[in-house]
């Protein structure tokens, strides 16, 4: 009998019985106990030299994610992640190839892909941003029958092993009950898209689609604007037009961000109009986490990005090795960051990144 097998028997995933198999935790008393009764009954016994022999076989795990800068420091933490599961990995011989893309530029994107499957991968942790171009990238990849996973972005309708990362409609949700805690009933909300495009990256698109469905179902008449913000623009351009902006509109007391860059969005706007509005924004990078030391931001909302990098590597050796097949997906805990609860939150990131600087 193979681990589907088994699987079927006790009605619930490969991915349960494989972790019951390898006592890696996660399973409830009871669903334990009924694997491991059909396990006895059909006398199943791990292939141990089957296992050694692939521990001794090199694999090539391409990693497909996009850059990072001063700008843009969010993917830095994924990128630390994949790299800390690289070293923990190499011992049973996998390989990690890191291939970046402009998470802007779609021609990037495929640019940098072409340059990956000339690698030859065994298998592909990859953030699909862009949704056609990823299309014609999975169209490749299953021709070729490399398996491959998506990290922080999910897609529907791909033979992706798993989804690793955050529930992004559910996050919405969440933004839009912290920011109903910042107001009052006649106060008014404004929401700041930093990307001409927002509706081509699924994440933030369902961000959106969370916040406004909370509002829709809780209070209707809330009125929510929305203005653009490109970082790109001249700075004292988009400094007058959020300015000039709120002005018009006394009423807005909250601004929540559906992208990683509620920092950039602070710097433009004037500290006396700032002082006086709550910002609710995601992801702890570096510009963010001074936001909200300063007092500038009131909430984050953190996906643990660094555990994501981490996991994926994880996940995916076990399935080159092991033949382990993950979960469909494993959602990443949507963390509320204030000023006061930092310090005791991402330590496995700090740590990491501590020691990759001495």
């Amino acid at each position: 009998m193979t681990i589907k097998d088994i699987a079927k028997e006790a009605n619930v995933s490969a991915g349960t019985v494989d972790r019951v198999l390898h006592d890696r935790g996660g399973v409830s008393p009871k669903t334990e106990a009924k694997i491991r009764k059909i396990l006895k009954q059909k006398k199943f016994k791990v292939n141990q030299i089957a296992s050694s022999l692939a521990m001794k076989k090199h694999h090539n795990l391409a990693t497909l994610i996009p850059q990072y800068d001063e700008q843009n420091l969010f993917w830095k933490s994924p990128f630390l992640g994949v790299q800390k599961g690289g070293q923990d990995v190499n011992a049973f011989g996998i390989e990690i190839h890191v291939f970046t893309f402009d998470q802007f530029d779609p021609q990037s994107y495929l640019n940098a892909f072409h340059d990956l499957i000339k690698s030859k991968p065994d298998a592909v942790v990859m953030v699909p941003i862009f949704i056609k171009e990823t299309a014609t990238i999975i169209e490749k990849l299953d021709a070729e029958e490399i398996p491959y996973l998506f990290l922080n972005v999910d897609l529907k309708g791909f033979n992706n092993l798993c989804y690793i990362g955050q529930k992004s409609f559910e996050a919405g949700v969440l933004a839009g009950k912290l920011t109903q805690l910042c107001v009052e009933n006649d106060d008014e909300l404004l929401m700041i898209l930093t990307r001409k495009n927002p509706y081509n990256n699924k994440a933030i698109y369902e961000r959106i689609n969370g916040f406004n469905h909370y509002f829709k179902q809780k209070t209707p008449k809330t009125k929510i604007h929305q203005i653009q913000f490109n970082q790109y623009d001249k700075i004292g351009e988009q400094q007058e037009n959020i300015n000039a902006f709120l002005e018009q509109h006394p009423k807005i007391k909250c601004i929540m961000v559906p992208s990683s860059r509620v920092s950039n969005v602070c710097e433009v706007i004037d500290r006396d109009k700032l002082s006086k509005i709550k910002m609710i924004g995601f992801d702890t990078t570096p510009q963010n986490i001074a936001a909200l030391e300063a007092g500038f931001v009131t909430f984050l909302i953190s996906q643990k990005s660094f555990n994501q990098g981490y996991k994926s590597i994880k996940m995916m050796t076990h399935y080159l090795v092991h033949r382990e097949l993950p979960e469909n997906e494993v959602p990443m805990p949507l963390e509320i960051i204030t000023k006061e609860n930092y310090r005791f939150s991402h330590s496995d990131e700090r740590t990491y990144y501590s020691e990759v600087k001495n």
